[in-house]
This record gives C-alpha cells, sequence and structure tokens, in this order.
C-alpha cells in the first residue's frame, strides 16, 4: 500500500520517515538498515530536497496573496495590481508669507516671480533642514514691496522639506514600454514632475501628468505610471501609443524632478530663512518670510500592514467613484431629494486644470436652507471619503447664474385674429415664459433664439413675424461705501463697442455721491471740432438722465473672451432693496447663448418687454 506525503507534513524528519516507510514496503529493501548504511545519506539529500521545495511553494503561495504576504516587494506588486499605489515617504510641508522689499529701487518691474525650487533653512531639535517650494510663484509691486501668491491669490506658499533631485533617462530604440529606475528610497511622490523631450537637445518639452491624477485615458494621454521597485526604488513607465497613452520619442530625453525628503524628521519646523535669493537686472535681492503654517504631515513609507488593510478596501471600492459621472450618480442617489440638478466634471476639464480633482456644482431646491446646505455638502465630502478611488479630491463650485434680458418684438395684423393686441401680448409673454421654463434653468442647457421665434411665430396666423433682441446679465453685490472690485465671466463674447452708437455694458441703477448713477462701458462722442471719438472697453459711472461722468474710469472688458473686471468701485446705495446690481452685456452673437460647466442661464422677466408692431391694419 502507498505511503501519502500530506501538506501539513513538509519538515525534514516526517519527510524522512515517509520516505523509509515507502522503501520498506518494497520486497528489493526488506533487509536493509536505513540508519546506517549509505542510503540513509540519499534519503537525507532526498528529504532536505523535498522540505526545501515544499517550502518554496509554500511561500510562494502565501506572497500571492495580500492577506498572507510577508514581503514587502510582494505586498507593493500585489496592491499594484488593483490599483492601489502606496504612499511613499512624505516631505514635511509648511506655508510661509513671502515678500521681497524692493521700495528703495528704482524703475522697479512690474511683477516678479519666485523661481521653482527656492530654497529656506530651518532647524528641528537642532538639526538644519532644507525646505523649498514646487512651482514658480508670481507678485505684482505695491509699493516697492512684492507679495508672492497662489493662483487662488493665497499669500500662503507652501515650501517642502527635502533635496531636489533630478534624474535624467535618455530614451532609446525598443519595441515595448521601458522601464526607468529612480534610485531614491526617499522620495515623495506628491513632488514629481516629468518632463519629456523630443530630442537631448530640444528646449521645448511636455508635461507628463500622474495616472494617478487623471481622470481619462486615452492613446494620446501624456501620463506617466510611478510606482515602488521590489528593491524599495520607483520606477517610471509611459504608454506605448495605446490605451495607456503617448510613449517618449526615441531619441529624446526624459528629465524627472523630485524631493528627496527625511519625512516625518522635520514636522514642527517654524521658523525660516531663504538660501537663495530673488535676481533682477544682475542684482540679487533679499526674501523675507514669515511662517503661516508650522510644518507637519511628513511621514515615512506606507507600511505593510497599512498597504494590507488599504488595499483590498480600494479595490472594493473601484466601482463606486472613479469618474465624474459616477460622482454625479451616487450624490443624486444618496441627496436627490435636496437637488434640483447637479453636474460634476474632471480637473483636467477645469478653466485652471487641477488634476486629481473632481469638481461638483449644485443647484439645490427653492426651499432647502443655508444650513441644510452646508450639512448636505458635509455629508457628500463624507460620502467621497469612503468611495472615492486614485486619490481623487472632491471640491465645491457655486452655480453661476446667467440671466437673459428678452426684448421681443413681433409684427401682428389684427384683421387675422380676433383677439386683442393685449391678449396676443400676453400669449406672447406667456410662451416665451414657458420656452425658458421648459429649455434651461439646468446646468448645460442653451437658449437658441430661433427656437424661441418660432414657438412665437406659431402663436397665431397674425403674427407675421418676430425677433428678438438679446442680452446677458451678471449680478453683483457691492459693499456700499466701501470699494469693491469684481471680475465677471459672460458665456459669450461680447460685441465690439465700436459696432454700436449705444452701451454695450449697461447696468440698472445706484447711488453714488447723491446722484442716482449707472454703470455703462465709453460710448462714441463728438469733439468741438467734429471729430468723433470711438466707443471703446472703459467702464465708467455717469449719472442716470444727464449722463455726466461720475467716475471716468472703474475698469474694462474683454470683447473677444467675455471677461469684465470692475476695481475702486464705491456705491454708497443700491436701489429697489434688491441688494445687487445687474451688470448687462449685449452678446456679439446672438443667436444662441450656451453656458459652461457650473452656470445656468435663467431669465429675468422684470427686465424683459414685449412688444407689438401693428402692421396692414386697412387691408
Amino acid at each position: 500500500m502507498a505511503t501519502t506525503i500530506t501538506s501539513s507534513a513538509l519538515d525534514f524528519d516526517n519527510i524522512k520517515a515517509s520516505l523509509k516507510n515507502k522503501l520498506k514496503n518494497k520486497t528489493e529493501f526488506a533487509d536493509y538498515d536505513f540508519e546506517a548504511s549509505g542510503l540513509s545519506n540519499i534519503l537525507d539529500v532526498l528529504a532536505y530536497n523535498t522540505h526545501l521545495n515544499g517550502l518554496i511553494a509554500n511561500f510562494s503561495i502565501n506572497e500571492s496573496f495580500l492577506n498572507t504576504a510577508q514581503l514587502r516587494s510582494s505586498l507593493v506588486s500585489l496592491a499594484t495590481g488593483i490599483g492601489y499605489v502606496p504612499d511613499s515617504k512624505t516631505a514635511a510641508r509648511a506655508l510661509l508669507r513671502i515678500t521681497v522689499d524692493l521700495s528703495s529701487v528704482s524703475n522697479r518691474p512690474s511683477s516678479i516671480d519666485l523661481p521653482k525650487f527656492t530654497r529656506f533653512t530651518t532647524v528641528v531639535n537642532e538639526i538644519t533642514y532644507t525646505f523649498q517650494t514646487t512651482e514658480v510663484y508670481t507678485a505684482e509691486d505695491v509699493g516697492g514691496v512684492y507679495i508672492f501668491k497662489t493662483e487662488g491669490d493665497s499669500e500662503a506658499i507652501p515650501v517642502f522639506e527635502g533635496t531636489r533631485k533630478t534624474k535624467t533617462f535618455l530614451v532609446g530604440e525598443f519595441d515595448e514600454a521601458d522601464v526607468y529606475v529612480i534610485p531614491d528610497k526617499n522620495m515623495d511622490m506628491d513632488t514629481v514632475s516629468v518632463s519629456v523631450y523630443e530630442t537631448t537637445t530640444a528646449a521645448a518639452f511636455t508635461a507628463y501628468q500622474n495616472i494617478i491624477a487623471t481622470t481619462s485615458v486615452n492613446e494620446n494621454s501624456t501620463i506617466y505610471i510611478l510606482k515602488e521597485a521590489p528593491n524599495e526604488f520607483y520606477q517610471l513607465t509611459f504608454g506605448a501609443n495605446d490605451i495607456l497613452g503617448q510613449s517618449p520619442t526615441s531619441g529624446g530625453k526624459i528629465v524627472v524632478d523630485y524631493i528627496s525628503t527625511v519625512g516625518p524628521e522635520a514636522n514642527t519646523a517654524k521658523s525660516f530663512t531663504a538660501i537663495d535669493q530673488v535676481t533682477i537686472n544682475g542684482v540679487n535681492y533679499d526674501i523675507n518670510s514669515s511662517t503661516t503654517a508650522v510644518a507637519a504631515g511628513g511621514d515615512l513609507k506606507e507600511t505593510s500592514e497599512s498597504i494590507r488593510r488599504n488595499a483590498p478596501f480600494q479595490y472594493a471600492t473601484q466601482n463606486r467613484m472613479v469618474t465624474a459621472e459616477d460622482y454625479r450618480s451616487i450624490i443624486l442617489r444618496n441627496f436627490s431629494s435636496l437637488i434640483d440638478d447637479i453636474i460634476t466634471w474632471g480637473g483636467q476639464d477645469n478653466p485652471q486644470p487641477k488634476f486629481g480633482t473632481v469638481f461638483t456644482s449644485i443647484k439645490f431646491e427653492n426651499d432647502v436652507s443655508d444650513e441644510q446646505i452646508v450639512d448636505t455638502k458635509q455629508a457628500i465630502l463624507n460620502l467621497v471619503d469612503q468611495l472615492a478611488v486614485l486619490s481623487f479630491k472632491a471640491e465645491f463650485v457655486d452655480p453661476t447664474d446667467i440671466f437673459l434680458e428678452i426684448n421681443v418684438n413681433f409684427q401682428v395684423n389684427p384683421r387675422l385674429t380676433p383677439l386683442s393686441i393685449n391678449a396676443l401680448g400676453v400669449s406672447v409673454k406667456g410662451i416665451v415664459e414657458k420656452y425658458f421654463q421648459d429649455n434651461v434653468g439646468k446646468f448645460g442647457k442653451s437658449f437658441r433664439r430661433s427656437n424661441l421665434l418660432s414657438l412665437v411665430d406659431d402663436i397665431s396666423p397674425a403674427i407675421l413675424s418676430s425677433r428678438a433682441e438679446v442680452r446677458t446679465q451678471l449680478r453683483i453685490a457691492p459693499v456700499v461705501n466701501a470699494i469693491n472690485s469684481f471680475n465677471l465671466q459672460y458665456p459669450t463674447p461680447i460685441l465690439d463697442p465700436t459696432d454700436s452708437i449705444d452701451p454695450v455694458v449697461i447696468s440698472n441703477s445706484f447711488v453714488q455721491g447723491g446722484t442716482t448713477c449707472r454703470i455703462e462701458n465709453r460710448t462714441a462722442r463728438t469733439l468741438a471740432n467734429g471729430r468723433i471719438v470711438p466707443a471703446n472697453n472703459t467702464l465708467r459711472v455717469v449719472e442716470v438722465g444727464t449722463g455726466q461722468v461720475k467716475t471716468n474710469n472703474i475698469g474694462s472688458f474683454n470683447p473677444l473672451t467675455g471677461k469684465l473686471d470692475i476695481v475702486s468701485f464705491k456705491p454708497t446705495g443700491l436701489s429697489g432693496g434688491a441688494g445687487f446690481i445687474k451688470i448687462t452685456a449685449t452678446p456679439a452673437n446672438q443667436s444662441a447663448i450656451s453656458p459652461t460647466l457650473n452656470e445656468i442661464i435663467n431669465f429675468d422677466a422684470i427686465a424683459s418687454t414685449i412688444k407689438p408692431v401693428i402692421v396692414d391694419a386697412t387691408n
């Protein structure tokens, strides 16, 4: 009878005993002394080899699963396979207010840049650490003092602990995507920037984005994949001109900038001194700084146990909040009773791209209170924290209301209808209001003038034709008796002011200096010598009725972009108790008004008019 060796008996002694028993059952070995013969040595070798193979097989199986793997390299590989990228070391981060004083300098530039990787030193526990910026920041001249700001206009500039390192790779000629190894275990992956040059001597480059910070990937994407290698270094790969994006051109080069950090050791740093200077016209100037927030957030690589715990959770949530549309559907599923409409979009589609972020704009129901809105947004953020994958962040953007003012004129032959002119006017007004009710008021809903006028024409055979003048309106809520500034963005280009005898930008009335005024662009005027000065895009405050200019310049607008800026605006009162001022612009093309992202088109019925024109009354 054969002897079976079970998987639970893989130790050396059990294996050897099993081999002896098997041989003893063979008649040709019946009289052998297995302990005192050369056969014992052979059994030792066989048992050892079997034992070793069994251990290797057991280890291999264990290292193939997240819950049993012991080696960090195995855990990292398994986690990467299910879309989880373990955290690298994280650099401590501080916020500084950074300034340069050039008040004693003549012929100062209007703005200066703080270069990327500008360095600052600090001391923690008698050890000196270096912090540095990771982006270029700009400062404007304000009385000779330059205060650097972020894109969000914040004076708090982030600086990160560590040493800037640069690794350059030459792109070879291979059919498959190359793997580029960065031999640094202390890399902070969040600080990595990858620049790809088509040739080794090219000055221009393409900035590639990390795939985990990208909401969509196709064959044209310029993305890279960065992950931890088995030896705890980091390896960089690209697509192969396939669904994972573009591959760097053969003969080019790849430049990787990153910060190598000590991790948590620099936390709590609070006093910083600039190492570098700002160079202007060949002269170096000192950089001043004050601490807005002490250094924090430095950390070591994610531990094996953390990987083991977190990777399966992320895998379980992959099918929930991955794309922007996933965010929209899940939010609606959980909060539909409070939401009238919602739109979501990825950071790559934002006017100012912000990769790794999903933007959400919500139009709440009219009866939802401000407190409910705050609570709902926090609940949504909590939901995102639970369900989001790929390290995406969620940000809210309030809806922007775009109001339309419509002046409809319709020609009517009273002989062709039993209805009075007033009744027809009421019908036209009702159709206009219904059009806006049915076709706009939601994200992504556009206004089309031809569709509206077709509905008007179809009301009655007595309406021979119709036309509509369309104006776009934005609203501002200035603080009275204070200097106000506003940056407005209309959804379409604005009519060139030189093409109109009337103002193309105009507001409703408000009070300034005790008189009723309005904002309008500078219109054409005739000088005493008969020369005509054309209209332009300068905004001014004029007195209603007299047209007397109260403030000659409070801003301007760009007709091509639809961007309008108001500065140094100081009203002393608002009219009508509305709490806001309407700023209306004439679109360059009135045929269609299409909103973008968080914009919603609405109808201002109060500012709109319906006017019949009677024709052919006798024939």
